[in-house]
């Protein structure tokens, strides 16, 4: 008897797969060499476990320790002046869910940039769902431009960017309307959460400064593999996931959920917080990276992991 055909579904599913697995792993080992060279941490993606309390990092960053943003300067000739900000509770409280990633480049100027993170969804009864692993690839870098690092928050406001944020791969700006996310607080904020004037809101931040950039062309693409291999579920999907159809291992997440009570202005546990010592890595000042990164990126790659093409 000849063996069963592959339904186009399971064919496609298998594609994602492989071609995310291997541009995940071309890049990924002499980038992440390169970061620890310069004293920071691995920027490209990891296990989910270690995505999520990196997630936590960066939302305790925006939502609870705050960011520098520019304030004032209205008139041409005013000095703008920078104070501490927030995103406002009343965000997070009433969106559907939250995309928190880092994108990082360094030697990838053929490519632009590209980085890690995790997508959570709020469930009926207001919980938090498990995290979904997503890979970041941005192909136009001017909205960074000066930047290395950044971290970035995407709100997803509505149904409709839920369904593009669910997609084996969509892109901010094409599948999914993105804009830059309100700050401050009262009847301004109040109006903006209630109009839902964007399927998402995004911030961003580099060296602990609020950048205030749209992220059009970010290219989010969900980690199949990491995803089946962190629940040991085959060929779970990001839709499962978000639904809370199955559960993280034990004690994997608890940062990640309690910065998620803290930044919606609920009551949480202080000693269940990354610690206000730990940095997210957008609040990182690296060693001047840009002048030479291509240079140490094929010092460091292998033959094979060259993005020059010279063996």
């Amino acid at each position: 008897m000849a063996s069963p055909q592959p339904s186009s579904k399971q064919s496609m599913w298998d594609k994602t797969k492989k071609q995310s697995q291997s541009w995940f792993e071309k890049v990924g080992a002499p980038v992440n060499k390169i970061s620890n060279k310069l004293g920071a941490e691995a920027f490209w993606p990891t296990t989910l476990d270690k995505e999520s309390d990196k997630a936590a990092r960066i939302l305790r960053s925006f939502c609870i320790d705050g960011f520098l943003a520019d304030q004032g300067g209205k008139h041409g000739h005013e000095k703008k002046e920078k104070s501490l900000d927030h995103i406002p509770a009343e965000v997070i409280r009433n969106c559907k869910g939250l995309a928190i990633f880092t994108v990082m480049r360094a030697g990838l100027h053929w490519s632009g940039a590209g980085g890690s993170g995790i997508i959570v969804s709020k469930l009926p009864n207001g919980d938090w769902s498990p995290p979904s692993g997503i890979l970041i690839h941005t192909v136009g870098w001017g909205i960074m431009a000066g930047a290395d690092i950044y971290d970035c928050v995407c709100v997803i406001n509505n149904e409709k960017g839920m369904e593009g944020f669910t997609r084996v791969r969509c892109t901010l700006g094409g599948e999914v309307s993105a804009a830059v996310g309100p700050l401050g607080g009262g009847t301004t904020v109040d109006t903006e959460v209630f109009k839902r004037q964007s399927a998402v809101w995004t911030y961003t931040k580099s060296k602990g400064l609020y950048v205030g950039v749209q992220v059009d062309g970010t290219i989010i693409v969900e980690r199949t593999s990491e995803n089946e291999k962190f629940y040991n579920v085959e060929k779970v999907r990001n839709k499962q996931i978000l639904a809370g159809q199955v559960q993280p291992p034990s004690g994997s997440v608890v940062q990640l959920w309690e910065t998620l009570q803290a930044a919606e202005g609920h009551s949480y546990d202080t000693s269940k917080l990354p610690s206000a010592n730990q940095k997210s890595p957008g609040d990182l000042e690296l060693e001047n990276p840009r002048d030479g990164s291509q240079r140490e990126y094929d010092e460091f790659a292998s033959p094979h992991e060259r993005m020059d093409g010279k063996a």
